[in-house]
């Protein structure tokens, strides 16, 4: 069902600033985009396509994302980095209180010291809840395109 197009921004800017609050470094804010009930994944395109389970980050609650913020902002140790977001369009569908979505990302890194790269390539494929405090994810699931991912994911995608 298509949506409409007031519903549709919200869409987006809960998009965009979920890439802000990672690229920004703000951690701490990243369980906000969730409801409490949620599922987080990080997979590989090739084994979503074959419906295989194996991911390399998977989340199915609100209180592992923030003990993963925690680990990702104060436990890990990596070098310092700068991630950056690009967004492709929005393509959402819905009713009044749950929609689907997806978007093509692409993420640059830029380690100290170093040239730009592409960290990863991919597509968030969304289940987003209408709560009291506005539109949040049921469910995200980060579907990177390549087999072999760099072994520097060390922040939410």
């Amino acid at each position: 069902m298509t949506i409409d197009p007031i519903t549709y921004r919200e869409i987006e800017t809960l998009m965009n600033d979920y890439a802000l609050v990672i690229d920004d470094g703000e951690l701490e804010k990243w369980p906000s985009f969730f409801v409490s009930d949620c599922l987080y994944k990080i997979i590989s395109k090739e084994n979503f396509d074959s419906g295989l389970p194996l991911s390399i980050l998977l989340c199915d609650s609100k209180g592992m994302l923030k003990d993963r913020a925690k680990a990702f902002s104060e436990l890990n140790v990596f070098a310092p980095r700068t991630w950056r977001h690009m967004l492709g369009a929005v393509h959402a569908s819905g009713s009044e209180k749950k929609y689907s979505a997806r978007t093509s990302f692409v993420i640059f890194e830029t380690l100290v010291g170093k040239d730009t790269h592409i960290l990863c390539a991919g597509e968030y494929k969304d289940v987003i809840i209408r709560e009291e405090k506005g539109l949040r994810f049921k469910e995200r699931l980060c579907v990177y395109d390549t087999t072999m991912i760099p072994n520097s994911i060390v922040c939410p995608i």
